[in-house]
């Protein structure tokens, strides 16, 4: 997700205002029932969370922008953005031709020497046995 950009400090103000320092975290889309908010006192902490994906709308607009509480935001990516992103990415793979072959440098093997080895004399080291 290269390229992620932020929602910029007047769309965060504007967010927290709109929400009267409540979390507006709504419905399942949130792991919550069907119409029910959160309500949770943001006081305690705040996030803001692209509603539509970032990855797939690149939009930080304020329509996009909901000033959250940690815990609906923490389970909104687990259980929608993550999944969501994942899909994402592999209908983009899946839609490549061609796959990309990769070369790994070899390291180049050390020159054989052209002389051969020189021969050592023999060395009794025990003295020399006879049969």
């Amino acid at each position: 997700m290269a390229n992620r950009k932020e929602f910029g400090s007047k769309v965060r103000k504007q967010a927290l205002t709109r929400s009267g320092m409540v979390c507006e975290a709504i419905g399942d889309w949130y792991g919550l029932p069907e119409g029910q908010r959160c309500a949770r006192d943001l006081a305690y902490g705040v996030e803001y969370d692209h509603y539509i994906l970032d990855a797939n709308s690149k939009d930080n607009s304020l329509e996009n922008c909901r000033a959250v509480c940690p815990d609906c935001h923490k389970w909104k990516t687990a259980n929608r953005d993550t999944p969501l992103a994942a899909k994402t990415v592999a209908q983009s793979l899946m839609g490549m031709k061609t796959r990309v072959k990769v070369k790994i440098p070899q390291r180049p093997k050390s020159p054989k020497p052209n002389t051969p080895k020189p021969v050592l004399p023999w060395k009794a080291m025990y003295g020399r046995i006879e049969p």
